[in-house]
């Protein structure tokens, strides 16, 4: 299996991952187990499909799986924040996070297709 805890894309991804357990900590109840385990969920994929294309000889179709959850997470933060669930400062502190893991999601497929083997 291939390495990649070495992957600053898996590094921030997995930050974020942190970052959306802690927050979600704190929703209320009623939002907790559906919007909450949503986020929780994504996220998590994000990391797999990290995993996944970091493993495989042609990584190119992976990357659109990638940026699908990233775009996830996005609307769902969203949602959050359009909800009065989390404030602007967090919304914002998420959005960095994401925007920095999809710069990297595209420079790694750049990458990606530059060094494919024909």
């Amino acid at each position: 299996m291939a390495r990649y805890n070495h992957l600053p894309v898996f590094q921030r991804s997995y930050d974020l991952n942190l970052e959306i357990y802690r927050t979600t900590h704190n929703f209320p109840r009623e939002y907790k187990y559906s919007l909450g385990q949503k986020l929780k969920e994504i996220s998590n994929e994000l990391l797999d499909w990290i995993v996944v294309t970091n493993s495989q000889k042609d990584k190119i179709p992976y990357f659109s799986k990638m940026k699908m959850q990233i775009e996830r997470l996005r609307i769902q933060i969203r949602v959050a924040y359009d909800l009065k669930i989390i404030k602007s400062q967090r919304l914002e502190f998420l959005n960095r996070i994401i925007e920095e893991i999809s710069m990297q999601v595209g420079g790694w497929e750049n990458w990606a297709k530059e060094n494919k083997e024909i």
